[in-house]
């Protein structure tokens, strides 16, 4: 194994998964409204589901986005989709009347994503796969045989991911235990819509 490749590759995930992007959004999103151990099966679905599109970049599916360019830009139009409809489902929940101001309602007010919801996502979720398709090609000469790169390129980013993705959840724990309660969350809900609305025009224009 090519040690420069593999530093080069542990920076590059690291980078990848801990900066702002839909994972990491929700996630947060999510740790502010509903703390971190509700949002646990989010960030396992999350990690799971970047492990298949991770080793399915080594094993060809870059190939395939070669020949038939325009399946990235269905990636692009479905991500997108996906987050303005989260976004309107924050929007919906922020200005929804007669909601409590109390922690433990929080939850009545909306709901944090399922295990298989977070995996699915990761398949039309532009960065993801972007990040994918840029490690298979770029680390390829980081192993001989396939099932040997896609060891170690998936182990990396899950180490990554995990760290990275666990940040940003606690950091939104963190978020809401400094502002007043269950009384942050219209505010959470509202801002988290903003953020991940733009987030989709992002992803659809670039």
């Amino acid at each position: 194994m090519d040690k420069a490749l593999f530093v080069s590759l542990i920076g590059f995930a690291f980078i990848s998964s801990g900066t702002p992007g839909p994972n990491n959004l929700l996630l947060m999103s999510s740790g502010a409204l509903f703390g971190w151990r509700r949002t646990l099966p989010h960030l396992g679905g999350i990690l799971l589901g970047m492990i298949f599109v991770m080793a399915a970049a080594v094993f060809g599916l870059g190939t395939l986005v070669e020949n038939w360019p325009w399946l990235l830009t269905i990636v692009r139009v479905l991500g997108a989709s996906w987050l303005a409809w989260m976004s309107i489902r924050f929007f919906r929940n922020a200005i929804r009347p007669g909601q409590s101001t109390s922690k433990a309602d929080g939850a009545s007010i909306s709901r944090p994503f399922f295990f298989y919801e977070a995996v699915l996502f990761q398949w039309v979720n532009p960065k993801a796969i972007i990040a994918a398709l840029s490690s298979a090609g770029a680390y390829i000469a980081i192993a001989e045989f396939a099932w040997q790169r896609a060891i170690i390129i998936v182990g990396v980013f899950l180490v990554a991911g995990l760290l990275a993705c666990s940040s940003w959840m606690v950091a939104g724990d963190a978020l809401n235990r400094y502002m007043s309660s269950g009384k942050s969350a219209p505010y959470i809900n509202a801002g988290m819509g903003v953020l991940i609305l733009l987030t989709a025009a992002f992803i659809l224009l670039g």
